[in-house]
C-alpha cells in the first residue's frame, strides 16, 4: 500500500509518513484507504538490515502494511488475492490457466519462447492471409497473432511483478499463483530476486547453462553509459546498484552487477538515477572477472574484486517496469 488514512479519513502517503518519522512527529493510527475496508494498518519507515555475508546493509524501503492479525476484506482493492484475480482475468488463457481450488498457473515457457523467438505454442502461426480450418471435419478458428499474444504475456507479467514488489514476501502471490516452466514447477524465490539476492540469481543462471527460465530482478538505477563516437558497439548501458559479498579470503570481495543493454539511449535515460525498477526476461550471466584496486579508505591495502555480471538485452520495452 502507498497510502493510508487516519480515523478522520485524512490521507497520508508514504512520503508524508516518512517525513513525519524523520521529523520525530507523531504518526496517527492508520487504516486501509479503501472505504469498504478500513482495516488497521501500520507504517514501517525506511531502514537497513544487516544480512549474513553482505558488506553493505540491505536497504528496506518504507511501506504501509497490515497490522498483525488484520486482513483486508474481500472487496478491498488492496486485497492481494483480488488484485491477482483482476490481473489474470484479463490475461491470455494460454499464459495463465485455471487449477483446482481457485488457484492459477502461470506458464513461463510461453513467455520464454516468445522472448527467444520460438513459437509460442505447439501450433505454428498461420501465414498472413491464410484461411484456417476449412474442409471436411474442420471448424473455423480465430487466429491471434504472436505479437498480440506476446504483448498480453508481457503486460500480465509486468502487472504481477509490480504487485509482487509491493509485498513483503512471495507468500501472498504463491498462495494464489503457481509458476511452471514446461514440466517443472518453479518456486517464486527462483523467479523474483531483490538486490540482496543478485548472487543467487547469478548462481541460478550459471547452473542452468543457458537454459534458464525467465527471471525478474529488482534494482535501483546507479548510472548510464553510452558508447563514445566511433565505438564498434552501439548499446547504451543502464547499470543498477551492485551487491557486495564478503569472502573467506582477506582483501577479496565479490560483487554482483546488473545492467540493461539497449540501442535506445533516450529510453534508458528515461529511468533517472535512483529510480527503482524491475527488469524481467532472459537474463544472461558472465564468468567471473577479477580486478584489483587500492582501497579508497586505506591506500596501503589492495583489494581484489571478483566481478559477477548479470545482464538483460530486452527485446521489448515492457520488460522494464518502474516501481512507484
Amino acid at each position: 500500500m502507498r497510502i493510508a488514512v487516519d480515523v478522520h479519513g485524512t490521507s497520508y502517503d508514504i512520503d508524508a509518513l516518512q517525513a513525519a518519522h524523520d521529523a520525530n512527529s507523531t504518526i496517527p493510527d492508520l487504516f486501509c484507504a479503501d472505504p469498504v475496508c478500513r482495516k488497521a494498518v501500520r507504517f514501517v519507515p525506511r531502514h537497513q538490515q544487516n544480512r549474513k555475508g553482505r558488506i553493505e546493509p540491505v536497504d528496506v524501503p518504507a511501506y504501509i502494511g497490515l497490522t498483525s492479525g488484520s486482513e483486508h476484506v474481500n472487496d478491498c482493492r488492496y486485497n492481494t488475492a483480488k488484485r491477482i484475480a483482476v490481473i489474470v482475468d484479463k490475461s491470455d488463457r494460454d499464459f495463465v490457466s485455471e487449477l483446482e481450488a481457485g488457484k492459477r498457473e502461470l506458464r513461463l515457457l510461453v513467455l520464454h519462447n516468445g522472448l527467444s523467438g520460438k513459437p509460442l505454442s505447439s501450433n505454428p502461426p498461420i501465414p498472413t492471409g491464410a484461411t484456417p480450418g476449412f474442409g471436411p471435419g474442420k471448424g473455423t478458428r480465430q487466429y491471434v497473432s504472436s505479437g498480440q499474444k506476446l504483448d498480453s504475456y508481457l503486460r500480465t507479467t509486468a502487472d504481477l511483478l509490480e504487485l509482487r514488489s509491493l509485498c513483503d514476501s512471495d507468500a501472498a502471490l504463491a498462495a494464489q499463483l503457481t509458476l511452471r516452466f514446461g514440466p517443472k514447477r518453479i518456486a517464486w524465490n527462483d523467479f523474483f530476486f531483490n538486490r540482496d539476492r543478485y548472487d543467487e540469481a547469478w548462481e541460478l543462471l550459471k547452473k542452468a547453462g543457458g537454459n534458464a527460465h525467465p527471471i525478474a530482478l529488482t534494482g535501483e538505477v546507479k548510472s548510464h553509459y553510452s558508447p563514445p563516437a566511433g565505438a564498434k558497439y552501439k548499446s547504451t548501458f543502464l547499470n543498477c546498484r551492485p551487491l557486495y559479498r564478503k569472502t573467506d579470503t582477506p582483501n577479496r570481495v565479490e560483487s554482483f552487477e546488473v545492467s540493461v543493454m539497449h540501442a535506445d539511449a533516450a529510453w534508458l535515460s528515461s529511468f533517472p538515477v535512483g529510480t527503482s525498477i524491475i527488469l524481467f526476461g532472459l537474463s544472461e550471466y558472465k564468468e567471473i572477472v577479477e580486478n584489483s584496486a587500492k582501497d579508497a579508505n586505506d591506500p596501503s591495502r589492495t583489494v581484489t574484486y571478483a566481478v559477477h555480471k548479470l545482464s538483460l538485452r530486452p527485446k521489448f520495452k515492457q520488460q522494464i517496469v518502474t516501481v512507484l
